[in-house]
C-alpha cells in the first residue's frame, strides 16, 4: 500500500466521520424544531384563554374604576355643598350674635353713663 492509497483511506474515513456528524447535527436540529413546534402549540393553547380572562378582568376593573370615579365626584359635590352650607350658616349665625353683642355693649355703656 502506497502513500496515495493510505491518503485515500484516511480521506474516506474522514468523509464518513464528517457525513456522520452532519447527519447527527441534522437529526438534532429536526428534533429541536419538533420540540419547539410542540412548545409553541401548547403555549398558544394556554395563552389564548389566559388573554381572554385578562381582557374580561381588565374590563371589570375599568367598570369599577368608573364607578369609583362617580362616587368620588359625588363626594366632592356633597363636600362642596356642605362647605357652602356651613359658610352660609356661619354667616347667618354670626350676624345675630354680632348684633346681640353690639346691643349688649350699647346697653352696658348706657348703664354706665346713666349710673354716673
Amino acid at each position: 500500500m502506497g502513500p496515495m492509497q493510505v491518503l485515500d483511506v484516511v480521506l474516506a474515513a474522514l468523509l464518513v466521520v464528517l457525513v456522520s456528524a452532519g447527519i447527527f447535527v441534522a437529526f438534532l436540529l429536526v428534533r429541536t424544531l419538533n420540540e419547539t413546534r410542540t412548545f409553541v402549540a401548547e403555549t398558544r393553547e394556554r395563552l389564548i384563554p389566559l388573554l381572554d380572562k385578562a381582557d374580561v378582568t381588565l374590563d371589570a376593573v375599568n367598570a369599577e374604576l368608573l364607578r369609583l370615579d362617580g362616587i368620588v365626584t359625588q363626594v366632592e359635590e356633597v363636600s362642596g355643598t356642605v362647605s357652602s352650607t356651613t359658610r352660609v350658616a356661619s354667616e347667618f349665625m354670626r350676624s345675630p350674635v354680632n348684633k346681640a353683642a353690639e346691643v349688649g355693649s350699647k346697653l352696658i355703656s348706657a348703664f354706665r353713663t346713666h349710673r354716673r
